[in-house]
C-alpha cells in the first residue's frame, strides 16, 4: 500500500490544478465500472423472466397451499410451474405457443377451463398475445380450438354439461378472448400513435426542404438579376470609359484616369461574375428555375439598345414586325426577351469590344424571333467566364416551349431565340 502512494502523488502532481476539469485521472474508473456492469446486462432478460414466471406460479401455488383447490399430488403441481414456466419463457419471441400451453394446462385442470390457479396466467398471456402477435388469424384458431377440446372434454367426463359448458364459454369470453381484444386495441393504437409521430416529422422533413428550396430559389433569382442587370450597367461604364480613353480633346492626365476607370469596370464585372457562380453552385441541382427578372420599368428592347448606343456600344436596330405580332406586351415573352438582348449586348461589349452588332426583332402570329449579331473584335476582350447567363436563358425559352442557340457565326458570334 505504501509502494502506491508515491505514485499516486506524482500523478496527481503531474496533473497540476488545471487538469481537474479534464478528470484525466477518472478515467480508468469507467473501464473498471463497466466490466462487471455488463454482467447485469446480459442476466436483466433472465432476471425479468424469473420475475414474469413468478407472477404467473404464484396463483398456483397460493391456491394449492391454502386449499381453493382439490388436493394434488406433487408432481402435478411441479408439472403446471414447469409449464408455466415454459410459457413464461416463450412469451416474448412466442406469444401463441405460450398462450396455447396456458389452454393446455388449464384444460388438463378442469374441462370446463376455469381454474382459480391458471386462469390469471391465461388471461395474461391471451393480453400478450394480442400485444405481440400481429396477424390474428392463428390467436382465432387457437381459441377455437380451445373450445372445441374443452367440450370434449365435458363430453367424456360425464357430467351434466349445460352448466359446464356455460362456465367453458363464459371462461373463454372474459379469461381469453377479452383480454386478446384488449392486446389488440393496444397495440393498434400505439401503431397508429408512433404512425402520426413519423408521419408528423415527415411533414416537418418536407416543410423544411421546401422552405430550404424556396430559399435557394430566391438567392438564385437576385443572382440572376444581379448577372443580368449589375452586368450590363458595368459593361456599358468600361465602353463609356474607353470612349473618354481615346477622345482626342483629353489630356494625358484624363486619359489614364478614363484607362483606370475601364479596367476597374473590367475587374468588377469578372469579380461580380465569380461571386454569381457561388451564389448559383447550390441552385443547379434544384431542377426549378426562379421568376423571369423584370426589366426596367417602362423600357423596351428598342430603348435597350438605344441606351447602349449612346454608351458606346456600336449597334445598329433592325425591327421586323410583320403585320400580325403577338398581343401580349410586358407578358412573360416579352420580358424573356429584354432578358436575351441584354445579356447578348453585355457579351459583345465584355468579349468583342468594337465590334458592330446588328439587333433584330422579328414578330409573328405565333411568336418572336430575336437574333443578336456580332463580328469579330477589334480588340482584346475580357476571357470567358463559363456562360452561365446564356445557359439561363436557354432553360428560360425552353420553358416556354420555344428555341434558343447560341454560338460562332462566321468570325463573330451570334444568339437567336423564338418565343
Amino acid at each position: 500500500m505504501e509502494g502506491t502512494r508515491p505514485a499516486a502523488g506524482a500523478g496527481a502532481g503531474d496533473a497540476g490544478p488545471g487538469t481537474r476539469a479534464h478528470a484525466g485521472p477518472r478515467a480508468p474508473v469507467p473501464a473498471a465500472s463497466r466490466a462487471p456492469g455488463t454482467r447485469p446486462a446480459r442476466l436483466a432478460p433472465v432476471g425479468r423472466g424469473a420475475l414474469f414466471w413468478c407472477a404467473l406460479a404464484l396463483p398456483a401455488v397460493t391456491a394449492d397451499r391454502i386449499g381453493l383447490n382439490e388436493p394434488r399430488p406433487l408432481w402435478q403441481q411441479l408439472t403446471g410451474l414447469a409449464v408455466l414456466a415454459t410459457a413464461a419463457a416463450l412469451a416474448r419471441r412466442g406469444p401463441l405457443p405460450a398462450f396455447a400451453l396456458a389452454a393446455a394446462l388449464g384444460l388438463a385442470d378442469t374441462p370446463a377451463l376455469f381454474s382459480v390457479s391458471y386462469g390469471p396466467a391465461l388471461a395474461v398471456l391471451a393480453l400478450l398475445l394480442g400485444l405481440r402477435a400481429s396477424r390474428a388469424h392463428p390467436a382465432v384458431a387457437v381459441l377455437a380450438g380451445t373450445a372445441v377440446v374443452g367440450v370434449a372434454r365435458i363430453a367424456l367426463v360425464g357430467v351434466d354439461p349445460v352448466p359446464e359448458v356455460l362456465v367453458l364459454t363464459g371462461t373463454l369470453l372474459f379469461v381469453c378472448v377479452l383480454p386478446w381484444l384488449g392486446g389488440r386495441y393496444w397495440r393498434q393504437s400505439r401503431a397508429l400513435a408512433e404512425a402520426g409521430w413519423t408521419r408528423a416529422a415527415r411533414l416537418e422533413d418536407e416543410r423544411r426542404h421546401a422552405e430550404e428550396r424556396a430559399r435557394l430559389r430566391e438567392r438564385a433569382r437576385i443572382a440572376q438579376d444581379m448577372h443580368d442587370s449589375l452586368g450590363h450597367e458595368l459593361s456599358l461604364l468600361a465602353l463609356r470609359a474607353a470612349a473618354l480613353q481615346v477622345a482626342p480633346d483629353l489630356g494625358p492626365a484624363h486619359r489614364a484616369a478614363a484607362a483606370e476607370l475601364r479596367v476597374a469596370a473590367a475587374d468588377a464585372t469578372d469579380h461580380l461574375h465569380r461571386i454569381i457562380g457561388v451564389l448559383r453552385e447550390d441552385d443547379e441541382d434544384d431542377g426549378e428555375d426562379g421568376p423571369l427578372t423584370l426589366a426596367p420599368a417602362g423600357e423596351s428592347v428598342e430603348q435597350l439598345v438605344a441606351r447602349a448606343a449612346e454608351s458606346g456600344l456600336p449597334v445598329r436596330w433592325e425591327p421586323r414586325h410583320t403585320p400580325d405580332p403577338p398581343a401580349d406586351p410586358g407578358g412573360l415573352a416579352d420580358r424573356l426577351l429584354y432578358r436575351i438582348v441584354r445579356e447578348a449586348l453585355t457579351n459583345a461589349a465584355r468579349h468583342a469590344p468594337g465590334a458592330p452588332v446588328a439587333v433584330s426583332l422579328t414578330g409573328q402570329a405565333s411568336g418572336t424571333t430575336v437574333t443578336v449579331t456580332n463580328t469579330a473584335a477589334t480588340g482584346p476582350g475580357s476571357p470567358s467566364a463559363g456562360g452561365s447567363g446564356l445557359l439561363g436563358l436557354r432553360a428560360a425559352v425552353a420553358s416556354l416551349g420555344g428555341e434558343f442557340t447560341a454560338g460562332p457565326h462566321g468570325e463573330g458570334f451570334r444568339v437567336r431565340a423564338y418565343v
